[in-house]
């Protein structure tokens, strides 16, 4: 998908994040509702799932300048999802949730219900996912009955429920861990582990902060994080032995968490009431509506494939573009040399470089050198890692690079 060019500057001021965002809502064409869910295709069209408003679309689709909706009737069950979701072989999943019409299946032309009739679990489906073998997994619950977690092959269901062992058949999210593992969230009971054979549970009693566990997320190094809502006390992460609860008081935005995902730098967002956190291993960084976020309540984070955010929320959705919406307006030939580099940074450009700043990947200035003719920077002061070099030329025009500093 094309980078956007439509886009809000927030100025620079100190070290201040410097961002940019660009906020959709029903005016641009935006289907109506909370946004629960996003994803980008394998095409570049981002689909948008909404699970609130049953009187208009549930989903929407938007391929960089045309928006597209779909509603009951003409394809889909019903109109409220909370799951979305495109296997490797390009079909698209939509997990139906408070309509509790079970899944729809969209191969691009065609459309498919399956439901507790067919061996889902339950009727409303809250996560997707496919394994490493390319079976689909759904979270499920239901209001009238059943619930629990199914696998699908692609021809039959099998289904897991507290009479497998499962925490709770009121399962919030699902994924697969790098040993193969299926972690499941429940909204009252904990996690579950499933090594296909056994379920282990994890409560409060083993160190989880808390039991209702509405996200999952498996980070780099394979500690898994467990996001709870309703108790209002953070989130636990796993290291295969400890739970370790992090909240507020070491950086994160807000107690509240609906989702959490990871960049491709190995930083980890969290989707909370309070904005967007983002932790790179050390520091939390927070977005919220005082940088352009369009609603602290987020309920989905996706980065497409040009290192965009896409941030769903109660009101609407930011892209958030953390290169600080700088797309080589120099419209010259230059260089940032060596690359890495461990402290002088040199510039070779056509024009008059007047100004050098350095980004940390998430858009904090960290760096600022300003003058008649720059032609380098030092950067020994630096940590090791990626960081973003604007340069700004005497017409005001600027160009970005990524940089390593070794």
């Amino acid at each position: 998908m094309k980078k956007l060019l439509l886009v809000l500057f927030i100025g620079i001021t100190g070290s201040l994040h410097a961002q940019t965002f660009t906020n959709y809502t029903t005016t641009d064409g935006l289907i109506e509702g909370v946004i629960s869910s996003i994803i980008q295709d394998t095409d570049g069209n981002l689909w948008f799932g909404n699970w609130s408003d049953g009187g208009s679309a549930g989903i929407g689709k938007f391929d960089g300048a045309n928006w597209e909706e779909f509603d009951a009737g003409n394809g889909p069950s019903g109109n409220r999802y909370r799951a979305i979701f495109q296997d490797s072989s390009g079909n698209y999943w939509f997990g139906s949730f408070f309509d509790e019409f079970g899944v729809d299946v969209f191969d691009g032309s065609t459309w498919q219900n399956y439901n507790q009739s067919d061996g889902l679990a339950g009727n409303g489906v809250t996560d997707i996912i496919e394994d490493a073998n390319g079976t689909i997994w759904f979270a499920t619950t239901d209001g009238v009955a059943g619930g629990g977690i199914s696998s699908f092959d692609g021809t039959s269901f099998v289904s897991y429920s507290t009479a497998d062992g499962l925490a709770s058949d009121f399962t919030s999210s699902i994924i697969e861990a790098l040993n193969g593992d299926i972690w499941i969230g429940t909204f009252d009971s904990g996690v579950s582990r499933f090594d296909g054979t056994t379920f282990t549970t994890y409560t409060i009693a083993d160190g989880l902060v808390a039991d209702d566990v509405y996200a999952l997320f498996e980070d780099t190094a394979g500690n898994i994080w467990a996001g709870t809502f309703i108790n209002d006390v953070g989130v636990s992460r796993f290291d295969g032995t400890t739970w370790t609860t992090i909240s507020t008081a070491d950086g994160l935005a807000d107690n509240r968490i609906r989702v959490i995902t990871g960049d491709t730098e190995g930083n980890i967002w969290f989707g909370t009431n309070g904005g967007v956190s983002i932790f790179d291993g050390t520091n939390w960084t927070t977005l919220d509506v005082s940088d352009g976020l369009i609603d602290n309540a987020v309920r989905a984070i996706e980065e497409d494939l040009d290192g965009n955010f896409w941030i769903g929320t109660f009101v609407g959705v930011s892209v958030y573009n953390p290169t600080l919406g700088i797309f080589d307006t120099l419209g010259e030939t230059y260089s940032v040399f060596p690359n890495p580099a461990a402290s002088l940074v040199h510039i070779r450009s056509e024009s008059v470089i007047t100004s050098i700043e350095i980004y940390s990947l998430l858009g904090e200035q960290l760096q600022v050198v300003s003058g008649d003719d720059i032609t380098q920077i030092n950067i020994s002061g630096l940590a090791q890692g990626i960081y973003w070099v604007k340069l700004t030329n005497t017409e005001g025009r600027s160009g970005f690079q990524k940089i390593i500093k070794n």
